[in-house]
């Protein structure tokens, strides 16, 4: 309920759940301090520039490592390492396309990054969840 509504009120929840209000609270807290929950966000459709970065790594490299390095660059808003042909994809969302093509330029340049693939998004539809 609450991916689909973080703003949703406990109370609302407790009773489509049929627990407390204590119940919920003491939940999401549990599972905010275990960090299954990461945080509270909103999804909006931006006027922005959207992209899908593809990236394949070289043979024995630290994954994990370049992903985390991946999500420092402003304007990659999500890092996923995937199984299949490419390794990593990164979501980017800028504000130009010349601020994109920074973004990839710096991705290429990285030695332990051997290939990348961009796909724009043309529409985004959220799910109901």
């Amino acid at each position: 309920m609450l991916k689909n509504d973080s703003r949703r009120p406990f109370v609302e929840i407790a009773n489509s759940l049929e627990v407390s209000e204590g119940t919920i609270r003491s939940r999401v807290r549990r599972m905010t301090d275990e960090r299954i929950i990461r945080g509270f966000t909103i999804r909006t459709s931006s006027k922005n520039i959207k992209a899908l970065v593809e990236i394949r790594i070289a043979v024995n490299t630290d994954a994990g490592a370049i992903a985390a390095e991946l999500a420092e660059i402003r304007g990659v808003t999500e890092v996923f390492e995937v199984t299949g042909d490419q390794d990593i994809i990164i979501i980017v969302d800028v504000e130009s396309s010349q601020r994109l093509n920074d973004i990839i330029e710096r991705v290429r340049h990285n030695d332990r990054i051997s290939a990348t693939r961009t796909r724009l998004i043309l529409n985004e539809h959220f799910g109901a969840e």
